[in-house]
């Protein structure tokens, strides 16, 4: 049986093995995986399922000893950041709505819809991949049916890892993003900009999405056994190949 007590400390051990040793820091990090496993069992998950998650979202330990290597030994400096780093950069904000093309804010909006159904009062990753499914992105659908996956299936993923939370307190104009949805959203706006397209379309935001890499819409991908890299190649030769057509 699964015991979380015990998977925490085992968690912490693993962190020291790997080179995070500052006990502010690991102390800072355990406080913030209780929170999200918390969450994430009051939104329907299994203390093993909600565990998994949490621990996926913060990211290994290299990934957080490179995070914050430049640093030095400064304890504020390297919590300042490591808050950063967990919650999202006060720098990173959402971009603005007329820099998405008019399928974009529907997918968007869809997105928005879908929180409240599955009784969230956030957006996260996994809101937006399910907007991105429902779009009218025949690009999307054309490259996750190649790599062997359907909406159907993706849907099912989503609310086998997340479920259903408790009744949403928030009305959906109000649901705010989540700090990873913001940057992923960002992201988005990045890949339009370095692909030379003047908006974010729906290609832009399902690039966001596995460049961010470490949010539900990325975990819910790979559990589905989907090549990120291979699928970022295909997404943007579809581009390359509409944008010849047109």
């Amino acid at each position: 049986m699964f015991n979380l007590k015990k998977a925490i400390a085992e968690w912490r051990e693993e962190m020291a093995v790997r080179g995070v040793r500052n006990a502010e820091v690991i102390n800072e990090l355990e406080s913030h995986l209780r929170d999200d496993i918390q969450q994430q069992i009051q939104a329907g998950l299994t203390p093993q399922q909600a565990f998994e998650t949490a621990v996926e979202r913060i990211g290994g330990a290299q990934a957080i000893k490179s995070e914050f290597a430049k640093i030095g030994r400064s304890p504020t400096g390297f919590l300042r950041k490591l808050h950063r780093f967990l919650f999202g950069s006060g720098g990173i904000t959402l971009p603005p709505l007329s820099a998405f093309t008019p399928n974009a804010q529907q997918t968007l909006e869809l997105a928005r819809e879908e929180a409240p159904r599955l009784n969230h009062d956030f957006i996260g990753t996994e809101h937006v991949l399910l907007g991105l499914l429902n779009s009218q992105s025949c690009i999307i659908a054309n490259v996750m049916q190649r790599m062997g996956v359907d909406t159907d299936t993706v849907r099912k993923e989503i609310e086998t890892l997340i479920g259903q939370g408790l009744q949403a307190q928030r009305v959906a104009a109000k649901i705010p993003y989540t700090p990873r949805a913001i940057k992923a959203l960002a992201l988005a706006a990045g890949e339009a900009e370095g692909l030379q397209q003047p908006q974010v379309s729906p290609e832009h935001i399902f690039l966001g999405l596995i460049k961010e890499g470490h949010g539900v819409a990325a975990l819910v991908l790979r559990n589905l056994g989907v090549d990120i890299k291979r699928t970022r190649e295909e997404i943007v030769k579809e581009m390359n190949l509409h944008k010849t057509d047109g």
